[in-house]
């Protein structure tokens, strides 16, 4: 038997390895499908989610708003948007206007995020999984965390459980900076995220 690693450059690899640890064949739920990207090496979530839907078999419904009662799911992958200072094609203060494109503040994107958390924490059985991609981000000169804030926001409802690290084959796209029309570098350029595995109350 293989050692599982916690690092890779393969989002597959990553995928796989978390069911594998956690007895998952199929995931119950995809919440923001997008295009479908995470499975095309992968089975096809049970219920795909998102709010405007690519395929015909994709369910028109919110991340933070699913249609099913609680406690119906054992495995639920959510994988938002990270950008901010997003707002081109969209309302300034529209959270959901263009889940993909990302968010205006990182306070749209931390009220997306704790909203979720509590939607999938009431979606889900006891002790089902909730895999959850994000990326730190500088917004507005200051380094966000972010995957060290999700652990945060999710505390009471779920248990931190595992984290894996992807690294980037390419470099990671920067927010754009309001009013800035001269890039200077003053934080490390990101190229990687994380899959936080946290497993619920």
């Amino acid at each position: 038997m293989s050692v599982i690693k916690s690092v890779s450059d393969d989002q597959s690899y990553i995928i796989k390895s978390i069911m594998e640890l956690n007895h998952i064949e199929r995931f119950d739920a995809d919440i923001s499908y997008g295009k479908g990207g995470f499975w095309k090496e992968l089975p096809r979530p049970v219920d795909c989610y998102d709010i405007d839907p690519q395929h015909d078999y994709v369910i028109n419904a919110s991340s933070v708003s699913l249609p099913v009662v609680n406690g119906y799911y054992k495995s639920i992958i959510f994988d938002p948007p990270f950008l901010t200072y997003i707002k081109h094609g969209r309302e300034h203060n529209s959270i959901m206007g263009r889940q993909f494109s990302g968010y205006w503040t990182y306070s749209e994107l931390e009220e997306h995020y704790k909203m979720t958390l509590a939607e999938a924490h009431r979606a889900l059985s006891k002790k089902g999984i909730m895999v959850f991609k994000c990326q730190d981000i500088v917004h507005n000169h200051s380094l966000h965390p972010t995957h060290i804030n999700v652990v945060n926001w999710a505390e009471g409802m779920f248990r931190f459980k595992d984290m894996f690290v992807l690294n980037a084959k390419h470099r990671i796209p920067v927010p754009q900076q309001e009013g800035t029309k001269k890039k200077v570098q003053k934080h490390a350029r990101i190229y990687h995220s994380y899959f936080l595995v946290l497993e619920n109350k």
